[in-house]
């Protein structure tokens, strides 16, 4: 892509300190879809229950940086736990890294 101008960056945020998990977290759960409400629950369950998250300006400064440095660098990931769950995914594949996070929100890891 560089050959014609058009380079590509990936800003991997973490858990980032804003109001995903309330107002724009806002919806209406409709009951004759209830097999949304277990993963919906745990995910609301993560958000609140993590203490570590990133200030929105850092992020910001990430992408910044990302657009701005001139590097053919890929991967810009912002926030310790970012960094942590990004060399985890490195560290046992992208299969078993997946499989961890299907076990963490409650979501079935067999195919239908």
């Amino acid at each position: 892509m560089q050959a014609i101008g058009v380079r590509v960056k990936l800003v991997e945020p973490g858990v980032v300190n804003a109001d995903f998990g309330g107002r724009s977290f806002d919806y209406s759960i409709d009951e004759s879809l209830e097999e949304y409400e277990d993963i919906v629950s745990a995910l609301a369950d993560r958000m609140s229950a993590d203490g570590s998250s990133s200030e929105p300006v850092v992020v910001a400064e990430v992408i910044y940086e990302a657009v701005s440095d001139g590097a053919d660098r890929l991967r810009y990931s912002v926030g310790d736990d970012a960094a942590e769950m990004l060399a985890s995914r490195t560290a046992i594949g992208d299969e078993e890294f997946l499989a961890g996070m299907k076990a963490q929100f409650g979501v079935s890891t067999t195919s239908n």
